[in-house]
């Protein structure tokens, strides 16, 4: 890209994102600058060849800025904005296909798009640039002099009251300019050149992008030297018979947990007492095992042992093994489960869903990886693509909403924890701002059909929980009435015309 170019789209960028973002809270401005900003992203790097990711990314970046407008919560404007940096790197090196790759990529190019001399197109060593001459000049000539002349006339104003006397309406002057000057716009101006920066300089990549272009999915064979034969094939051998002990006695342990898992767990039913051990405690550690299973499989399976020819007996255990540990995380998603029976949804038990989902997906294609002798690099993309299409769903729906309908709605089984509602996203306010009597109502039930003292100090009381909702309720609608057009979304404007109602 010519320089005259570039400097032309950085200035039209600084601009957009000052002009849109400037003294603004997000809104509709996101939406707009990465409708101006993805097209330019594009005709910089044409010709674009454009493969399944690149393409997912593109739509997917564009639906959740649209989406960012329809329901406006942080984490779908975090994701978005992710999917915005990754999509850059995956439009300036045609051909990624995992995900991972174009991620970490991403992230080095964060720091070292602001350096033109790791610039692609930067050439090769001319004597010196017209413009370090000119930052050389600006720093010989005016920074260093203006250093020295600032130190020296702090020296002499302390040393001397005549002569601070002489220069104080100077100083008084200076000082109310700097007052009056609009540091904060400065800071957008140095955030939109750092934005441009990232969207358009294309930097050497960091090794990643060719790892990702050479990689295949196809697990080879690594042959050594004939004289190594016999020591490979004893090793090999104790590899195999090491392996095929462990998943045998893991296999059996496993299965026990798993048998008491359906006892304990499949048909639960709680007194009261250690639901908090049983389902935090328990999930993670249970996670844990899992994600460490899925590791043990891959160390045994990560070289010639896939090739072999007598290791069926232990591929018979490992996928076995496999199967348990899918089992294992169906039980887990049970745990989950009984928890929000009786204390209703909240962020991170959702969370758990997903993450538990990611690891079904991880097991499987550990499975595959094994029997239809797959590489490394295959899990990775796989699994990197199964956590973007998640990222992205997760981002698509209003979880605030959600978890304020489905607990009021299942007030009668489970626990309503009023702070944790009080916290929720101002687009819940309609499904949390409940009358005193809807409230007391749900105290009364609520003492009644929890197996627990509900009058805690902890927890709030209805009383307590109306006294915050109705400030928020204050608040949210002045926040609303001062939004101007840039500002404005569709989640807050749903929020405001039902709280008139």
């Amino acid at each position: 890209m010519k320089k005259n170019l570039f400097v032309f789209l950085s200035i039209l960028i600084i601009v957009a994102f000052t002009s849109l973002f400037y003294s603004n809270s997000i809104g509709i401005n996101l939406c707009l600058f990465e409708f101006l900003i993805i097209p330019l992203m594009i005709y910089v790097n044409k010709p674009v060849r454009f493969n399944y990711l690149s393409i997912i990314l593109l739509i997917a970046t564009f639906l959740t800025a649209f989406m960012t407008v329809i329901i406006h919560t942080p984490w779908t404007i975090s994701i978005n904005i992710l999917l915005l940096l990754t999509l850059s790197t995956a439009l300036m090196y045609s051909g990624f296909r995992s995900y991972v790759h174009v991620f970490i990529e991403s992230i080095i190019r964060l720091f070292t798009a602001h350096f033109p001399a790791l610039s692609v197109h930067r050439k090769r060593r001319k004597t010196s640039s017209k413009s370090g001459q000119m930052f050389k000049k600006l720093f010989y000539y005016v920074f260093i002099p203006l250093a020295f002349l600032i130190f020296f006339l702090i020296l002499y104003l302390s040393a001397s009251s005549s002569f601070y006397k002489q220069v104080e309406p100077l100083v008084t002057a200076l000082i109310q300019w700097l007052e009056n000057f609009n540091l904060k716009i400065i800071w957008y101006i140095i955030a939109g050149f750092l934005i441009a920066n990232i969207a358009l300089r294309k930097v050497r990549p960091i090794g990643l992008y060719q790892h990702d272009r050479l990689s295949g999915d196809q697990l080879l064979r690594k042959r050594k030297k004939q004289y190594y034969s016999y020591l490979r094939t004893s090793t090999l051998k104790m590899q195999y018979l090491s392996a095929v002990i462990i998943f045998s006695v893991l296999n059996v342990l496993i299965l026990y947990f798993n048998i008491i898992d359906i006892v304990y767990v499949w048909f639960f039913q709680w007194d009261g007492s250690f639901l908090k051990e049983f389902v935090h405690e328990g999930t993670w550690v249970l996670v844990f095992s899992i994600f460490l299973s899925a590791m043990m499989v891959l160390y045994f399976f990560k070289g010639n042992l896939n090739f072999y020819s007598r290791n069926k007996w232990l591929k018979r255990l490992t996928y076995l093994w496999i199967v348990q540990n899918v089992f294992m995380a169906l039980s887990v998603i049970i745990r989950n489960y009984w928890y929000m029976h009786y204390f209703g949804l909240a962020y991170k038990r959702i969370a758990v869903f997903f993450f538990l989902m990611l690891t079904i997906i991880g097991l499987i294609s550990v499975f595959i990886k094994i029997n239809r002798l797959k590489s490394t690099f295959f899990l990775w993309r796989i699994n990197a693509f199964a956590l973007l299409l998640v990222l992205v769903f997760t981002a698509c729906i209003n979880w605030n909403t959600f978890i304020a309908r489905y607990n009021f709605a299942h007030y009668n089984q489970s626990f309503i924890e009023y702070k944790f509602l009080a916290g929720l996203d101002d687009s819940a306010l309609p499904f949390t701002l409940k009358t005193d009597t809807e409230l007391n109502h749900i105290d009364s039930v609520q003492q009644n059909t929890m197996p627990f003292n509900t009058h805690m100090d902890y927890f709030w009381t209805g009383k307590e929980y109306q006294k915050v909702m109705q400030s928020k309720k204050t608040k949210f609608i002045k926040r609303y009435q001062t939004l101007n057009f840039l500002e404005w979304n569709v989640a807050d404007y749903i929020t405001y015309q039902r709280l008139k109602e």
